[in-house]
Order: structure tokens, then C-alpha cells, then sequence
């Protein structure tokens, strides 16, 4: 099978970054043949390790990313990228195409060769440009619509979405992790929350800051670690509320780093306070490191993979109060942080690589034999 998989860059720290990477890795493993075409890669090194069987091309497109991608500025680019684009898969004739990225390319990939079964992944929530009562958010998201129906197959990360997409071949694969841990048992584990993930406004990274700060009196012993790469201005501005807070010595605002996996396995707990979360690649990890989760109930991605009460709390949305309650719950219960870590292991089982790759190697056959 010859695979084509179409995204920006592979330089970049991630979550769709890291995945594509790990399939990619997988289906050259299962011996198909895997091409990826980027637009914006240049010479950077990739941020995730790849194997040395990958066939690839950087189209070499580079769009001005000081504004929209529709800009004047931008226009010529969009005729660059289709034709470059187009001359690539004429050459390589792939059996089926994976779109991953935002960008022009989305739009104008099912009008090439048609007769090439085309896939779409899906990484956001379909809730951030399907807002009720947004006359500007719903024109958008009705335009996207009409182009993910152009293709073969919308893949979404988790069943809440399918109702944002009507019309579309919608097909729900989720996300899978690979991670391996040695785990420690949860009491001897450090005495640490953690939370992590890219500094961006959708995170609601002030609301962790403002939760720690109504409880951490209570737990002078516990400290919270958030580790995190991104918009500059809101670091700078999650560092001024963390001191003016009082906070500097218990809740730490740290880079990404590349052994995350050795903090999760130190820490006990793991917080989530994003304002939309398709399906956090961050939580199967957490996961697999046996970490209870505290979580606002999101659409859709932290109900997908948490179960209430079992191996985490869900809490309602920007709730300070019952975020606090069930974050002190686990502070205070040692044993309940320990039946949740065990139950955690056995959740993330379902999210197994094989588990999920052969629900991709099925889409991929049938779509070729359909077509």
C-alpha cells in the first residue's frame, strides 16, 4: 500500500506532530510504502524520530504567518502549493491520501486526482467553529463542511463530534499511545501535580493558577509543576499572576522538556483546564504513568478517555469550586489516588497502538477496494 500523508512540518513540539510521526513509523514497520509532503519543514530537524525509510519532499511554500493564509499576500503561495502539490502525488500516484494540517491545502486537495481516496484528520473539536449563535463561527464552519464532504473519509478522534459534521463520511478513530512506563507505586511517589501541554489561550493555563492558589494553604507539602512552550506574551503574563499570587514557590511554570515521561512517573496527580480538548494525546500518557486525572468536562476529548470517578474526576466547566473539591479529594486519599492510578493503567489498554492502527489499515483497505 502506498501511502501519501500531506501536513505543514514534523519540526515542531506537538500532539499531532507526535502522532503522525508514530504512524508513520508504524506503517513503514508493516512495510507500505509511506510518503509525506510538507510545505514549511525546510531543513529543520524533526522534532520526533522517524524512520529512515520515509520517503519525503518538502514543497517549499512558506507562507507569510504573520497573517491569514487568505491574505493578498499569501494568494500566490495557495497557486504554488496546488500545483507543487499536484505534480507531487501525478508523480507518486499513491493508493490513498491523509490531510493532516489547517492550511490551504485542506481545500483544495479533493479536487486532485479524484479518483485517489482522500482522508481527512480531524485533531480540534468541531464545537470551536460550531458555536451557537456565532453567525461568523457558523458561516466558517459551514464552508468547512462542504469541503470535508468532499472527501473519502472525515476521521474524528471521538464520538462527540460526529454531530458537528453531518453529510460527512465520518469515521472515529482515536488516538493511541506508545508509551512505556516504569512505574513507581503511588506512595512513593513525589508529592507533585502536574499539568502540561502547549501555552495557548484555549489551555486556560490561569485557571490551574487560580485553583492552586485557593487550595495549596491547605497541602504547604504538595507543589504543582506546569511545563509548557508557546505564545511568549502569555508565559510572561502566567508568570506575573503566578508571583503576584504569591505563588513562586509552590506552582513552578517550566519549558517543555523532552523527559516529561520521568516527571509524570515522579508526580501523583495530573490537571487538565482546557477550555476545548479534542483528545489529549497528554492524558493517555498520564495514563499510562498511572496518574489520577482532575479534568473539566470539555467538549469532548477528557470524557472519551476519563471515567468519572474511576481513574479521574471530570468537574464542570471552569468551576473553581468543584475543581478544588476534587483535587483536594485526592490530596487528602492516598488510597483513592492509588485505586485511581491502577484503574488508569487498565483504561489506557484500549488506546493501544495495535488496537488503533489496525482500525487505520482497515479504513485504508476499504476505501482502495471501493475505489
Amino acid at each position: 500500500m502506498k501511502i501519501l500523508y500531506c501536513t505543514n512540518q514534523l519540526y515542531a513540539h506537538g500532539g499531532i506532530e507526535r502522532m503522525l510521526s508514530q504512524k508513520i513509523n508504524y506503517l513503514l514497520n508493516e512495510d507500505h510504502k509511506v510518503y509525506l509532503s510538507t510545505f514549511e519543514q525546510s531543513k529543520r530537524p524533526d522534532i520526533y524520530p522517524l524512520n529512515n525509510k520515509l520517503s519525503r519532499v518538502d514543497l517549499e511554500i512558506n507562507y507569510h504567518n504573520n497573517c491569514s493564509y487568505f491574505h493578498p499576500k499569501n494568494l500566490i503561495k495557495i497557486l504554488k502549493h496546488y500545483f507543487r502539490l499536484r505534480g507531487l502525488i501525478k508523480k507518486i500516484q499513491p493508493d490513498i491520501i491523509v490531510s493532516i494540517s489547517y492550511t490551504p491545502e485542506q481545500f483544495f486537495l479533493p479536487f486532485i486526482e479524484r479518483r485517489i481516496p482522500k482522508v481527512k484528520e480531524l485533531h480540534s473539536s468541531g464545537v470551536v467553529v460550531g458555536i451557537s449563535g456565532n453567525e461568523e463561527r457558523k458561516s466558517i464552519k459551514g464552508k468547512l463542511t462542504n469541503i470535508f464532504k468532499k472527501y473519502d473519509a472525515l476521521v474524528l478522534l471521538n464520538k462527540d463530534e460526529v454531530p458537528y459534521f453531518e453529510g460527512c463520511k465520518n469515521v472515529v478513530i482515536p488516538n493511541f499511545t506508545d508509551f512505556k512506563s516504569n512505574l513507581q507505586e503511588i506512595s512513593i511517589k513525589e508529592k507533585t501535580v502536574i499539568a502540561a501541554g502547549r501555552i495557548a489561550p484555549v489551555k486556560q493555563f490561569h485557571e490551574l493558577i487560580y485553583i492552586w492558589k485557593m487550595i495549596h494553604h491547605d497541602f504547604p507539602e504538595w507543589q504543582f509543576k506546569l511545563f509548557g512552550d508557546g505564545d511568549l506574551k502569555l508565559i510572561e503574563e502566567l508568570q506575573n499572576l503566578i508571583n503576584s499570587l504569591d505563588l513562586s514557590s509552590s506552582f513552578l511554570l517550566k519549558p517543555s522538556i523532552s523527559t516529561l515521561q520521568q516527571e509524570m512517573e515522579k508526580a501523583s496527580i495530573y490537571a487538565m483546564s482546557s477550555a476545548t480538548e479534542c483528545f489529549p494525546m497528554v492524558l493517555l500518557e498520564a495514563q499510562v504513568c498511572g496518574l489520577p486525572i482532575v479534568s473539566y468536562d470539555c467538549p469532548f476529548g477528557p470524557r472519551n478517555i476519563v471515567t468519572n470517578d474511576h481513574d479521574g474526576y471530570l468537574t464542570s466547566q471552569n468551576n473553581h469550586e468543584d475543581f478544588v473539591n476534587k483535587l483536594s479529594e485526592l490530596l487528602l486519599n492516598e488510597t483513592k489516588r492509588k485505586q485511581f492510578s491502577n484503574n488508569a493503567r487498565q483504561s489506557v489498554q484500549r488506546f493501544s497502538k495495535e488496537n488503533v492502527m489496525a482500525q487505520w489499515n482497515k479504513l485504508f483497505t476499504q476505501l482502495i477496494i471501493k475505489n
